[in-house]
């Protein structure tokens, strides 16, 4: 019988009460198909599973006489994996030494070129491509590479959940443990962006699980308390019928079990307005994480270039409105460091999309370069230059680095002007997303025919550049960043927790008075055209939607205007008493609870409280 041995080692990821570990659901997948065969039930026996990032030596340790170590590479392991591997080989020059994955080049002689200590490599789909390997093994004809040219057969694919022992087994070896995991319920991408390898490494057509299948893998995770649940598909929701099948079995779960706890999913490209639906189904049970409405970018000619075609931003907008109408929150995603990106570009890129009506929260990434996406051979095309990001993650055994490839500058974008759109995204962040600028933007939109761009550069010229706290926000973030993506030449490993999270707003929250007063200072001067009355009200209004750690309680206060239907609707603005009630959207225990959600829950406009008028 030879030993087998499993790695998908990953990260211990979140805080507090969002704190999980990952099940190794890749390489659980793929030997679940494997193990269905006499051949290697008979002749192959999986002694462990490595999926988390240990020591090495406490892995190490705990190997007898491996003779074949699969390992599932991702970006966020690979050099764990290398280092780890290298070892294994080390210690046990005869054992097989497999990887498979996202990070092993199309090219597979490439990755054994580069890793000589690794002896084969499977290149896309891994479960077919694996059998042959086991059983050339076995007949002592091993090759180098192994890629089936045709798609795996989803239907009666066995599942990792149900039809083997390994994820059941890790789960009774760590008992306390909080678990996330992956489920798939369709494979493939009809889409081409050149910034992704999803399309490279699934194929374009798209093909799907047994239906019956999804459902038996989410009983198994409800009935093994998993409490965070992402759908791997590429275009979840692309599928409409079979898909709202789904978010209802999920559904009728949670209200059954109270399982899973989160939900999310890789939704549908192309939105329409069907997938507001499918959320709506989840978040009516309190799992939906965000409806993602990505752009990546809104210049014509970048989307061109990346192969992307965004919707018409007149259905962006009525997207954004009727998951407005149907309390259905959302975010939309921006990538920065695309070919053909200005900085001019890219403010007018982010405040387009608020104008459209993106008011719960942006997630703005830095460009990656993927080892298998088109882009990957288009850096000399554009003048790509690559950060080789080393990064580690607080909290984990193991502090092994992580690289990634981040893009710092374009020939159409300079080094200083990526930092200056990282800024303005800081801008736009901090202010309008987190609420404290939110509702005097809309109120100067709407009343005043003000642009987004117009009143951001304004407050950021006259407020931010002018008051100390926040022009030393401002000068800390941007050093940062420049430390960070400028360090070229350097060692330095970073810590992931502390970079790229452009926002300091647990500081602004312990300081809110101050920074209430500075921005109601420079308001009044800005709406100076405005009656001072109404002024007067407005700022009250606005301070009383930003989220308060300091009061929990739900607040009701008289205006003389409709401040809320008329920044959050077509309504006219009317001069006629209201209530309003502030309410948290969510409570929090404690003050680092507190900035857990400001991080968890930006998406679910965790940072404005729930407005609603008070009826008598």
């Amino acid at each position: 019988m030879h030993n087998v041995y499993l790695f998908q080692p990953n990260y211990q990821v979140g805080h507090g009460e969002f704190t999980s570990l990952w099940l190794p659901y890749s390489v659980a997948t793929v030997w679940a198909y494997v193990e269905q065969f006499e051949e290697i039930r008979s002749n192959f026996e999986v002694k462990d599973c490595i999926f988390k990032r240990e020591l090495l030596d406490d892995v190490i340790d705990r190997l007898e006489d491996p003779a074949v170590c699969l390992f599932s590479n991702y970006i966020w392991n690979e050099t764990y994996n290398l280092v780890l591997a290298q070892e294994i080989k080390t210690r046990w020059p005869t054992c097989k030494i497999i990887f498979g994955g996202p990070q092993v080049d199309e090219l597979g002689f490439n990755f054994i070129i580069r890793n000589p200590f690794v002896d084969n490599v499977i290149i896309n789909e891994g479960e077919v491509s694996l059998h042959c390997l086991l059983v050339d093994f076995l007949e002592g004809n091993l090759k180098k590479t192994y890629q089936i040219q045709s798609r795996v057969v989803l239907e009666n694919l066995p599942s990792p959940f149900t039809d083997s022992d390994i994820l059941n087994k890790i789960i009774k070896d760590n008992p306390g443990t909080k678990w996330a995991t992956t489920i798939e319920s369709n494979r493939g991408c009809p889409f081409a962006c050149t910034f992704c390898d999803w399309g490279s490494l699934t194929q374009s057509k798209v093909t799907k699980f047994n239906l019956d299948k999804v459902f038996k893998e989410l009983d198994w995770i409800v009935a093994n308390g998993i409490e965070y649940v992402y759908f791997a598909d590429a275009n979840f929701g692309i599928f409409y019928e079979r898909d709202k099948e789904i978010v209802q079995y999920i559904a009728k779960l949670k209200k059954e079990t109270g399982y899973p706890h989160n939900v999310n999913a890789t939704w549908y490209k192309n939105s329409a307005e069907k997938i507001i639906e499918l959320v709506s189904i989840l978040h009516k049970v309190g799992l939906n994480r965000g409806l993602t409405l990505s752009v990546q970018s809104m210049n014509d000619k970048t989307l061109e270039t990346i192969e992307r075609k965004n919707m018409e931003i007149s259905k962006l907008s009525f997207m954004y409105k009727e998951c407005d109408r149907q309390e259905v929150t959302y975010y939309t995603e921006f990538i920065l460091g695309m070919p053909y990106e200005t900085k001019e570009t890219w403010k007018r890129g982010l405040c387009k999309a608020i104008e459209a009506g993106c008011h719960y929260f942006l997630d703005i990434y830095p460009l990656e370069i993927l080892k298998n996406s088109k882009m990957a051979t288009q850096l000399t095309q554009f003048d790509l230059e690559i950060f080789k990001f080393t990064t580690i993650h607080q909290g984990q055994p193991s502090k092994i680095p992580e690289q990634h490839n981040y893009v710092v500058s374009t020939n159409s974008m300079s080094r200083q002007e990526y930092i200056d759109s990282w800024m303005w995204s800081w801008l736009i962040l901090n202010f309008h997303h987190y609420g404290w600028t939110q509702i005097l933007s809309k109120f100067a939109h709407k009343h005043l025919k003000k642009d987004y761009l117009d009143f951001y550069e304004e407050l950021l010229e006259s407020c931010v550049f002018k008051n100390k706290i926040f022009f030393d926000l401002y000068y800390k973030q941007e050093s940062e960043l420049k430390s960070f993506f400028w360090n070229t030449n350097s060692t330095k490993v970073f810590d992931n927790d502390t970079i790229l999270v452009i926002s300091d707003q647990i500081e602004w929250h312990k300081n809110r008075d101050q920074v209430l007063g500075i921005i109601n200072s420079w308001a009044r001067q800005y709406f100076s055209q405005v009656d001072r009355s109404l002024i007067d009200e407005l700022l009250k209004f606005s301070d009383l939607a930003v989220v308060n750690c300091n009061r929990k309680n739900t607040v009701t206060c008289e205006f003389n205007f409709n401040f809320h239907e008329y920044c959050s609707s077509d309504l006219d603005f009317k001069n006629s008493q209201i209530i309003y009630e502030f309410s948290n959207a969510l409570q929090w225990d404690h003050i680092d609870d507190f900035k857990d959600k400001l991080f968890y829950k930006n998406r679910s406009g965790f940072s404005l409280q729930k407005i609603k008028p008070v009826i008598f």
